[in-house]
């Protein structure tokens, strides 16, 4: 078996990447506020990730709460500019600084799911500041029970 020189630099590319909260191990490298931090404990409780964590650089605790996820429905897409609308599920707000998504799977889904006048719920994450489409369900029109379910997918 021969050593690897890396020093552990493959864990800590992963502080690049937009990932779930509930993708997120014991031991992972994440950032955390633009803080380097290592993981070192995290559990789930009523969908809010609690995670215990020691800023690599100074060695300091740093603790965080962050929702696993959020869901929204689609109320609108602009062609234009590929940025779609999206009122929370709770009818508190809506937004509309979110683009629709690279991923060819979960754009078509959304988009014809729209235009077909279908219920599309939409998973957002953030992420290092940034929000992205990760999960999209489409049911028929006026209900989101799973009798009514059409098609689900999610991946970045």
């Amino acid at each position: 078996m021969t050593e690897s020189s890396d020093a552990g630099a493959s864990m800590a590319s992963k502080i690049g990447n937009l990932r779930l909260a509930s993708d997120i191990d014991i031991n992972d490298h994440i950032d955390l506020s633009g803080k380097p931090c290592r993981v070192i404990d995290l559990y789930t409780k009523r969908g809010l990730c609690h995670l215990h964590t020691i800023n690599i650089l100074t060695g300091y605790f740093v603790r965080r709460i962050v929702p696993i996820s959020t869901e929204f429905v689609l109320t609108g897409i602009s062609y234009k500019d590929d940025s779609v609308t999206l009122l929370h599920h709770s009818g508190a707000y809506t937004r509309d600084d979110i683009f629709l998504p690279e991923n060819e799977n979960l754009r078509t889904m959304m988009v014809d799911g729209f235009n077909d006048d279908k219920r599309v719920i939409v998973g957002i994450v953030t992420s290092l500041g940034q929000d992205a489409v990760y999960a999209v369900d489409v049911y028929q029109t006026g209900s989101a029970n799973d009798s009514d379910f059409v098609a689900k997918n999610v991946g970045f």
